[in-house]
């Protein structure tokens, strides 16, 4: 059961909507077949929200999908698109501006179904089945670069408000000193999250996040492009491939992030990766646990790169919502999968308190 959002569509919202009658457009004038808008922005009797209702028209019977619309499809918010739509009992389609033949091939084989603007489409609804790749994108104009919420610095910001609850109430330069960023950054920030809608001016009762799944969305749909690169120390190789089962990170300042996490916080998933976050230099912590330099490796060193302190009972492990970021980057499914858990189990609390 679903009902259509009663807010009114903000400039986001119309751009998402103008993408999907693009693609679907392109889709009914490469293949003949016809996908209908059925609602626009519906949220379930759970609370979970899509970008779309929309029904294919079929042999034997037509087939509703709840859509989940991304301007631009990558690795990095590849596995949030795929969280997104699993939310929902009936199956989901990602509607985005070009899906190259890679990502078509990736999209296929996890069986996601999409749409983009460029024609290229993969359905499998028995007796429909679709498969269209090699459309080249259609020209676009210049896309205007993030706000500065969602810069760099303006992440980092957000990060710390979305670990530490009612931190937006502190004085400017508390927050600028747990999120370790000039106190001018901040200023900006909350000026941004205003506007946004993410940040609620109570006067005298002080400010507060709104709309923080969206908020969570955005930030680890961003943190992966824009600040992960920059946080990068080197990769690495072990001698001992199982060598995270028993090293400590206690005495480095370090925190285990990614799948190592995941699998000590879950005990579901087997890591082929291994993420460390660190303040200052590894040299220590390579020497001691024995990783050789090696660009190829699967021990991946980062710069922690906040100063809250998140109060959890895992003190060697990331904050859960970077944990949760790392997962979805990879756009691997059983990391996606194991994503979904550490959501519900360590985030969700945030979103109920909306």
């Amino acid at each position: 059961m679903y009902k259509i959002m009663d807010t009114a569509p903000g400039k986001r919202a119309y751009r998402e909507a103008e993408l999907l009658r693009t693609a679907l457009e392109a889709f009914h004038n490469t293949t003949g077949l016809q996908i209908l808008v059925e609602a626009e922005e519906v949220t379930d009797n759970t609370g979970h929200q899509a970008d779309a209702l929309v029904r294919l028209v079929a042999p034997g019977g037509d087939r509703r999908l709840v859509v989940e619309v991304k301007a631009r499809l990558n690795q990095a918010n590849l596995g949030m698109a795929v969280h997104q739509l699993e939310r929902f009992p009936q199956k989901g389609l990602i509607v985005t501006d070009y899906v190259n033949p890679k990502m078509a091939e990736r999209l296929k084989a996890m069986d996601i179904p999409f749409l983009d603007a460029a024609g290229n489409a993969y359905l499998n609804e028995p007796p429909v089945y679709v498969y269209v790749r090699g459309n080249k994108p259609i020209e676009k104009p210049h896309r205007k670069p993030p706000t500065r919420a969602f810069q760099p610095t303006g992440l980092k910001v957000l990060f710390a408000l979305l670990c530490h609850p009612d931190l937006e109430n502190a004085p400017y330069r508390d927050i600028a000193k747990a999120a370790d960023v000039a106190l001018g950054t901040v200023g900006w920030v909350i000026t941004d999250l205003k506007e946004l809608g993410y940040l609620v001016d109570m006067g005298k009762r002080g400010r507060r996040l709104a709309n923080k799944a969206k908020l969570i969305e955005r930030w680890v749909t961003t943190y992966p492009e824009l600040l992960r690169p920059k946080l990068e120390l080197g990769r690495y190789t072990a001698v001992d491939r199982d060598w995270w089962k028993h090293a400590r990170l206690h005495n480095f300042q370090a925190w285990w992030g990614g799948e190592v996490a995941a699998a000590k916080l879950t005990k579901y998933l087997k890591p082929e990766r291994v993420t460390i976050y660190i303040k200052g230099k590894p040299a220590e912590l390579l020497l001691t646990n024995k990783l050789k330099k090696d660009p190829d490796g699967d021990v991946e060193v980062l710069e922690a790169f906040w100063q809250v302190e998140y109060d959890w009972p895992q003190p060697e492990l990331a904050p859960p919502l970077l944990i949760y970021a790392d997962l979805l980057a990879t756009g691997d499914a059983r990391n996606i999968e194991t994503a979904r858990m550490i959501y519900e189990q360590e985030l969700a609390g945030l979103i109920r308190e909306d």
